[in-house]
């Protein structure tokens, strides 16, 4: 396990995010460098080709954090600008329950974030 998903383990511990459901936060690394194009970033996320993916400025991400919770997300934040080299946030499905990502890329060229499920309708 590399050092960044450590970090971010420790971040998501005991939050979940909160669209129309609750969900948690799962840490990931991919094993994969170079250039996320939209089919790279499908299959990595075990998408179909051709699936609906949205992407979104980071700040998406953490705009539906309760009051309650936001110093806890304020410091994952911080975790991911610190851990991940120009995170985006990315929203994946052609249905109302969709996947939510949080990807960038590591020190050492890799890819990782946080994958949530979100509901929208």
């Amino acid at each position: 396990m590399s050092v960044v998903v450590d970090a971010l383990k420790k971040a998501v511990k005991g939050l979940v995010y909160i669209s129309e459901t609750e969900a948690d936060l799962v840490p990931f690394e991919w094993d994969l460098t170079g250039e996320l194009k939209k089919d790279r970033l499908l299959k990595a996320m075990g998408a179909a080709k051709g699936t609906t993916l949205e992407e979104l400025p980071l700040e998406a991400f953490f705009r539906t954090v309760p009051a309650e919770d936001k110093a806890k997300f304020d410091s994952l934040a911080q975790v991911i600008k610190e851990s991940l080299q120009g995170a985006k946030a990315y929203k994946v499905g052609d249905e109302a329950e969709k996947k939510m990502y949080v990807v960038g890329k590591t020190k050492e060229g890799k890819f990782a974030g946080i994958q949530t499920d979100v509901v929208e309708t």
